[in-house]
C-alpha cells in the first residue's frame, strides 16, 4: 500500500498548543514514542521504527540541504524546498506506515504541521520530498527480515534459557539477532566472548551478588539502588528503553536547528536499531537462563559455590521473556551515551529525567547515566553483571563505527584537514 502525507483541511487545535515548546523534528520524535506507547512495541522493534522514521527525516532534509552524506542515495535532490514540510510528510508516511491504527494522531500532528506553512511552490516541493523519501525508506527496509519468524524450543539443560515462573510468555524475537542492520554490517560484527561457564568462580560470584541484591525484599539494596532499577525499567506498554534515551535526548537538542536535530535523531536511533539487533544476536547465541532460573535450580549447575533458593523472586516483575546475555537495557544505554557524547563533544549534561514508575534522575553525565541503566538490571534482579559489562563494550563498538562511517560532513574545498582534526578530537574526549 501506498502511503501519502497529502494535506488535509483538518486541524487539532489542542495539538497545535501541545506542540509549541520543539522544534518539528523533536516533535515528531514524540509523537513516535507515543505511537509506541499506545501499540505497545518491544524494545528492539521500538528502535527499528524510530531509527526508519529518522532516517526518513533526515534524507528529506538533506536532500535539501546538502551539507552531509546521506543514508539512502534513491532520491532526486531538492535544494529550495521547504525542510520543514520535508520533515513533516516523512515522518507521517514512516509512522503511518508502521502504525496504522494511529491515523487519528499522526494526520491531525500532520495538519497542524503543514497549516503553520504558507503555501508556496516550496512548501509543496517540500511535501512531495518527504513522501518521495519516506517511501524509498520503507521500501528498503520491507525486506530486512524483522518480519520473519523461526521456530525456538527451550533447552533444558542447566544454563539455557526457558520460560520463567513469573512469566509464561514465550521467547520474544529469536529471530531479532538476524535482522538487518542500519548502520553496521550485522549483528554478529560486535558479539562478545562467551559468558562465564556455569562452574567458574566468576559465574558464582555474579549469582551471589544479584540473589542478594535483585531479590524482591533484598536486605542490602538501598533506597536509592531501588529508584534506579524502577527508574529505568520501561518494561511492556512503556516507550522503551530505546524511547527513553530519545527523551534524554529531546532534552540535549533544545536549541539546534531542525538540519541539526534532523542528523542528530538519525544517529541516535540507527545506532540504537543496531544496538538491539547486536543484543538479541548474542542473546540468542549463547541462550542464558536469567537470574531467577539460575537461583532457583542452582542445583544443577554444578558450581558448589552457588546456593539454591526454590522460591526466589527479583525486585523487577515479570522477568523479561528472552535470554539474560547480553543485556539490550546495556546495549541501547552505552550506544546511546557515546553517539550523544560525540555529537555534543561533551560528556556533560544536566537532566532532570523522568523515570518509569514515577522515579525522578538527576543525570549529569551521559557516561554515569549509561552505567546507572546497566547496574539498574542487577538492581532489579532481572541480569548479570556480566550482562551489564559485556552489553557496554557491544554499545561502546556500535556508537564509534556509527558516528564514523555515517552522516558525514560533506567538506568544502580545502576544509577536510579540519574536520578530520576536529573529529578526532571528539574521539579522544569520548575516550
Amino acid at each position: 500500500m501506498r502511503w501519502h502525507c497529502g494535506i488535509t483541511a483538518a486541524a487539532a487545535i489542542g495539538l497545535a498548543a501541545g506542540m509549541a515548546n520543539g522544534d518539528i523534528v523533536t516533535e515528531w520524535n514524540q509523537i513516535a514514542l507515543q505511537s509506541i506507547v499506545n501499540v505497545p512495541t518491544p524494545p528492539p522493534r521500538a528502535a527499528r521504527n524510530l531509527a526508519m522514521v529518522h532516517t526518513a527525516i533526515y534524507d528529506a532534509v538533506n536532500s535539501i540541504d546538502g551539507t552531509h552524506t546521506p543514508y539512502l542515495s534513491n532520491f532526486t535532490p531538492a535544494p529550495g524546498a521547504s525542510r520543514e514540510a520535508a520533515a513533516v510528510c516523512a515522518a507521517h508516511t514512516v509512522l503511518s506506515a508502521l502504525y496504522p491504527t494511529q491515523a487519528a494522531l499522526l494526520d491531525a500532528a500532520r495538519d497542524v504541521h503543514l497549516a503553520s506553512i504558507p503555501d508556496s511552490p516550496a512548501k509543496f516541493a517540500g511535501v512531495a520530498q518527504g513522501d518521495g523519501v519516506a517511501a524509498a525508506v520503507l521500501a528498503y527496509r520491507a525486506g530486512d527480515g524483522s518480519g520473519n519468524t523461526i521456530m525456538y524450543t527451550p533447552n533444558p539443560a542447566a544454563g539455557h534459557w526457558r520460560i520463567g515462573p513469573d512469566n509464561p510468555g514465550a521467547a520474544l524475537l529469536p529471530h531479532w539477532g538476524g535482522v538487518q542492520p542500519f548502520g553496521i554490517q550485522s549483528g554478529s560484527q560486535f558479539r562478545p566472548p562467551a559468558p562465564p561457564a556455569l562452574n567458574s568462580a566468576q559465574y558464582a560470584a555474579s549469582v551471589a551478588e544479584v540473589q542478594a541484591i535483585g531479590a524482591l525484599n533484598s536486605a542490602t539494596r538501598t533506597a536509592d539502588q531501588t529508584s534506579i532499577a524502577r527508574a529505568w525499567a520501561f518494561g511492556g506498554g512503556t516507550i522503551t528503553p530505546p524511547g527513553a534515551w530519545n527523551r534524554i535526548a529531546q532534552t540535549m537538542a533544545t536549541g539546534n536547528s531542525l538540519s541539526e536535530n534532523a542528523r542528530l535523531f538519525a544517529m541516535l536511533n540507527v545506532g540504537l536499531a543496531d544496538a538491539g539487533i547486536a543484543s538479541w544476536d548474542a542473546k540468542y547465541e549463547y541462550d542464558l537462563w536469567r537470574p531467577i532460573h539460575a537461583i532457583r535450580e542452582a542445583n544443577i549447575d554444578g558450581n558448589p559455590d552457588t546456593v539454591q533458593d526454590a522460591g526466589w523472586l527479583p525486585l523487577l516483575t515479570p522477568t523479561p521473556p528472552f535470554p539474560a546475555y547480553t543485556s539490550g537495557h546495556s546495549t541501547f544505554s552505552r550506544t546511546a551515551a557515546d553517539l550523544l557524547a560525540a555529537f555534543f563533544g561533551s560528556d556533560a549534561i544536566n537532566i532532570m529525567f523522568a523515570g518509569d514508575f514515577g522515579e525522578m534522575r538527576h543525570l549529569t553525565s551521559l557516561d554515569a547515566a549509561a552505567n546507572e541503566a546497566g547496574l539498574s538490571r542487577i538492581y532489579g534482579g532481572i541480569h548479570f553483571d556480566f550482562d551489564n559489562t559485556a552489553g557496554q563494550w557491544t554499545g561502546e563498538q556500535i556508537a564509534e563505527w556509527v558516528y564514523f562511517n555515517h552522516f558525514r560532513p560533506i567538506p568544502a574545498p580545502g576544509t577536510a584537514t579540519l574536520i578530520v582534526l576536529g573529529v578526532l578530537g571528539i574521539a579522544r574526549r569520548r575516550r
